[in-house]
């Protein structure tokens, strides 16, 4: 029965330990050690990634058997490339020749045709935000720890950046404006109410941000977020709800402050949020954000459904037995008194905690 008491929890917390992993995408090297001091913007570790094989055929590219393939080669196995180099002719009348199709190595000769490996590119792991590396393998993972604000949201474009703070609008419910934009936030993180139309979304980017929080914006929007070039966070979800009033004070308060986004959904075997990271000075050691809060009187709770979705407010008593909705439905409820409503039964399946 104590499990039908617990509800998924968003973290709004403003000082806690935050403790995040970052991978190579492959094995690489790693050149950090336990207990370094890191930035947001340095390269922790690099790995080569995008490495590919191709088959060229010479015989049929150059019009000529394949015994005579051997013959026409003009690099051998092992020789490193460079994209357009010559690899074999020229042959036949038409002087025909088969060039590399970017800078690489010929691994192999056989049949008459070429096996040919593309260099990759270097791929660099940045530690994303200021922190403490406390883990690595030195091959591929690395641990962080900061002590910070945390605040995590609903939905994310899948991007990550990070940057100064900057407020756009006159509150948590304010419309975005082109108009709002202008030379002063380049570069920065902004912090807004909710987006309607694509234009300051579009106008972002031209100031070159660093990234963008919203309570909300609509579901229109979706395919324009995805393309663009900056993290988009939304602490509320989709439709016209403005940014939960703790999110919103709790960046209010660190206003100016260096803040790292982190956009990526996860996959449906993940659990893992978009996030906000704003690491703050070196204070005495705080726990770890909890991961199960049952649902009890004084818990802060986020309703996620209508009527009252986006409504913030505290439990006030977790009833006892199930309540009839005006649905017609019977569901395990609670009484909360919500900000700016008053007390509401709610059920239990359409609570979140905000932590």
């Amino acid at each position: 029965m104590a499990l039908s008491y617990l509800s998924p929890i968003v973290h709004v917390t403003p000082l806690t330990t935050i403790r995040r992993e970052r991978n190579l995408s492959v094995p690489g090297v790693v050149a950090v050690r336990v207990n370094q001091k890191v930035q947001a913007s340095d390269v922790m570790g690099e790995a080569e990634v995008g490495r590919r094989h191709v088959f060229l055929d010479v015989g049929r590219a150059l019009g000529i058997p394949e015994r005579q393939v051997a013959a026409s080669l003009a690099r051998k196995v092992g020789d490193p490339v460079e994209a357009g180099d010559v690899l074999a002719g020229p042959a036949g009348f038409a002087r025909r020749t088969v060039r590399a199709p970017a800078g690489g190595t010929i691994v192999a000769v056989s049949g008459g045709r070429i096996l040919f490996e593309t260099e990759g590119q270097t791929a660099g792991l940045r530690a994303g935000f200021a922190g403490t590396v406390v883990s690595t393998d030195g091959i591929q993972h690395v641990t962080l720890e900061t002590p910070g604000a945390l605040i995590q949201a609903t939905w994310g474009n899948n991007r990550q950046d990070y940057g100064l703070t900057r407020f756009v609008g006159r509150g948590p419910g304010d419309r975005m404006q082109t108009d709002q934009l202008d030379i002063n936030l380049r570069g920065a993180v902004l912090v807004a109410g909710v987006c309607e139309n694509p234009a300051p979304l579009h106008q972002a980017v031209e100031l070159s941000v660093r990234g963008l929080i919203l309570g909300s914006m609509t579901s229109e929007l979706i395919p324009v977020a995805m393309r663009l070039p900056y993290p988009i966070l939304l602490t509320e979800g989709f439709g016209r709800l403005p940014m939960n009033s703790p999110a919103y004070a709790l960046l209010q308060s660190n206003a100016g402050r260096e803040a790292t986004l982190d956009g990526r959904m996860g996959s449906i075997y993940e659990s893992q949020r978009p996030e906000v990271i704003i690491p703050l000075p070196a204070s005495p050691q705080v726990g770890m954000p909890e991961d199960v809060v049952p649902l009890k009187p004084a818990v802060r709770v986020r309703v996620v459904r209508a009527p009252h979705r986006g409504a913030i407010g505290q439990i006030r008593q977790v009833l006892p037995k199930a309540v009839s909705m005006p649905s017609g439905i019977l569901a395990r409820s609670a009484t909360v008194d919500l900000e700016g409503i008053g007390a509401a039964t709610v059920p239990l399946a359409n609570l979140e905690i905000l932590q």
